[in-house]
């Protein structure tokens, strides 16, 4: 009997999840607990060094800066397939989270934001980014670095990093909570789908 790989069970659980929380999110299940979440951090989180704190976090996850790391990674690199898979990753998780904003049309909270942002709001362009780019970056550092002291604090940096940008976007006003989960989700099942994509085509 042919053994099942398990990746793809997690592949169809989190696209399962990804259905279910979309559903909620478009009846507005989540409204409450996600302006809840708004009051808490205005009432108790706000002051001037989390406010620039959080706004130098959200650049790290924007399409620049995942730009110039893809750039970086082509110059220092002698294996230039990690660059090129970088920035078809940037790529692939831009162009799905483009499709699935203009597919669900949900926009953005109406509270006061701390910084600007245009379009739609589910699923969050950067959780999807961050968890799909820097979790490609995990992938490829667990990977190929060797073990060292070094690589588990490079480890838990990027991981912390991710959940970091996530929180960013609730802490700046421009995302709900429910916003962030989902693109938790549908990230996870799109960063299996990409790395199962980059061995097949030998790219990693």
């Amino acid at each position: 009997m042919r053994k099942i790989d398990s990746s793809w069970i997690l592949v169809i659980v989190f696209i399962l999840l990804f259905i279910i929380w979309s559903i909620l999110v478009v009846k507005g299940v989540f409204l409450f607990l996600d302006y809840q979440i708004f009051d808490f951090i205005q009432q108790y989180l706000i002051n001037d060094f989390l406010v620039s704190f959080f706004k130098a976090v959200t650049y790290l996850g924007s399409a620049s800066i995942l730009f110039f790391i893809t750039i970086i990674s082509l110059l220092i690199f002698k294996n230039k397939h990690i660059g090129i898979s970088l920035g078809i990753n940037a790529f692939l998780i831009a162009m799905l989270n483009l499709i699935l904003k203009n597919l669900f049309l949900i926009p953005r909270p109406e509270i006061v934001t701390l910084i600007e942002e245009n379009g739609y709001s589910f699923p969050s362009g950067h959780a999807m980014a961050s968890f799909s780019f820097y979790g490609y970056l995990i992938y490829l550092i667990y990977k190929k670095m060797k073990p060292s002291v070094g690589k588990n604090i490079l480890l838990i940096f990027l991981v912390l990093l991710i959940f970091l940008i996530g929180f960013s976007r609730i802490y700046l006003g421009v995302h709900h909570f429910s916003d962030i989960i989902g693109g938790y989700i549908i990230s996870g099942a799109y960063l299996i789908l990409y790395i199962k994509l980059v061995k097949k085509l030998g790219l990693e």
